[in-house]
């Protein structure tokens, strides 16, 4: 076979027609994880999610991640939407710490270069891109890079007493960003940042905005009254937060912005999720803040939610409230407009992309609680905004499906395939 009649072949493998094989790796959190749970988050959804609709597509993916029990060894892998979830045999077969995982990198990728060969390899995060990135060497096919949160970008905004990312993950993502064939961002915040902090290529850097799933999340009548705890049964209705319990997710300024609204007009504030990996202390200071602040029985904590039930919850709310220090997009306000429940948001990086200003919510530039409910309190009571920004929300739902995302991502696929052939 000569080098030309190779490059052909891959070209007619890699035609939308035809369909690609795709390998997503995700070393340190399986996609099956439940969202709010530990490391899980955003980007367990949005693997799930865009690998779905990729098969839907005609495409055939597989996900790669570490094996984490003895159980996901044995079973070795599992069938999910059409998707197969495989679990590698790296380091013990149990949990490790996100500061053990670079060191098992190299046995995780020789475990994935075993593996049939893809045509292409899409890392998420940074470790899975340690491993990724041998894998897609030994296999001779391109490699695709995603970060999901930027380390120097997370490091301009920490919250007090969060632990600033490592050198370590910093000088991984230069190389990385690098030397990838492409790297995919979330948002212009994310792209810009890479650009910028890693001295990427521009024109290397594809922006693929994450999806929603209009099936689950859309309008609907929200939760049964009965379901909800007394405390949200107000004539102001109740606020919703979603999202692993971190300072970097703000909980603390919702609370207190819930306490400066007059207790005549406040609504009651539901909290999902749980803390994230090293954040117990925080959520236990949460309840603490709240009861000094004689809020504590307009606070609600629900912890992780099902899809199902966290979209019912968002349907029933007022309002979304997304006081975040940083956002590499923001899911949950994608998730929330497709619901048709505004959002107010913190006017920073990610959720300049994912929250549309005076038409699916509302952003807050400053981090006082009092400018936080003045913006609440001119959602609940300004005439016509809410419905506005509920009929903006639900419109920019089904623009941006996860059948959108992933066309997008099968175009940039296909063009990195193309390009190495060439």
């Amino acid at each position: 076979m000569t080098v030309c009649d190779s490059a052909q072949e891959v070209l007619a493998r890699a035609a939308p027609s035809a369909g690609l094989r795709v390998a997503l790796i995700s070393l340190h959190t399986s996609p099956l994880a439940r969202a709010g749970v530990g490391d899980a988050g955003g980007m367990n959804v949005y693997l799930r999610a865009v690998a779905a609709a990729m098969v839907r597509a005609g495409h055939q993916v597989d996900i790669y991640t570490r094996a984490t029990s003895a159980l996901e060894l044995a079973y070795a892998s599992q069938v999910a939407d059409g998707v197969s979830v495989h679990f590698l045999k790296a380091g013990p077969a149990g949990p490790a710490s996100k500061a053990s995982l670079p060191a098992l990198a190299p046995e995780f990728a020789a475990a994935l270069a075993r593996r049939p060969r893809p045509d292409v390899v899409h890392s998420h995060y940074w470790l899975s891109g340690l491993a990724g990135r041998e894998a897609a060497a030994v296999w001779a096919v391109p490699h695709v890079q995603s970060l999901h949160t930027v380390a120097t970008m997370k490091n301009r905004t920490l919250a007090a007493g969060d632990v600033p990312e490592s050198a370590e993950r910093i000088n991984g993502e230069y190389d990385l960003v690098r030397e990838a064939d492409r790297v995919v961002a979330v948002s212009a915040a994310e792209r810009d940042a890479i650009v910028r902090d890693y001295d990427a290529a521009v024109e290397r850097v594809e922006i693929v905005n994450p999806g929603v799933d209009i099936r689950v999340f859309r309008p609907g009548p929200g939760p049964a009254p009965e379901s909800l705890p007394p405390a949200l049964h107000r004539p102001a209705g109740y606020l919703m937060m979603a999202g692993r319990v971190q300072p970097i997710k703000g909980q603390d300024l919702a609370i207190r912005a819930l306490a400066a609204l007059p207790a005549a007009i406040r609504p009651g504030l539901v909290v999902t999720g749980a803390p994230g990996s090293g954040h117990l202390e925080y959520a236990a200071h949460l309840k603490t803040m709240a009861a000094a602040l004689g809020v504590a029985g307009d606070v609600v904590f629900l912890g992780t939610q099902s899809a199902a039930r966290l979209a019912e919850l968002i349907q029933g709310a007022r309002a979304t409230l997304m006081p975040s220090r940083s956002e590499t997009f923001g899911l949950v306000a994608i998730e929330s407009a497709a619901c048709g429940t505004p959002v107010i948001g913190t006017d920073t990086t990610g959720l300049r992309s994912s929250v549309v200003e005076s038409v699916t919510g509302l952003l807050v530039r400053s981090r006082r609680e009092q400018d936080w409910a003045a913006a609440i309190r001119r959602l609940l009571e300004e005439p016509g905004l809410a419905g506005r920004l509920s009929a903006g929300g639900i419109k920019l739902g089904r623009e941006r499906t996860w059948d959108h995302a992933a066309a997008a991502l099968a175009d940039v696929y296909t063009a990195v395939v193309a390009g190495r052939a060439r």
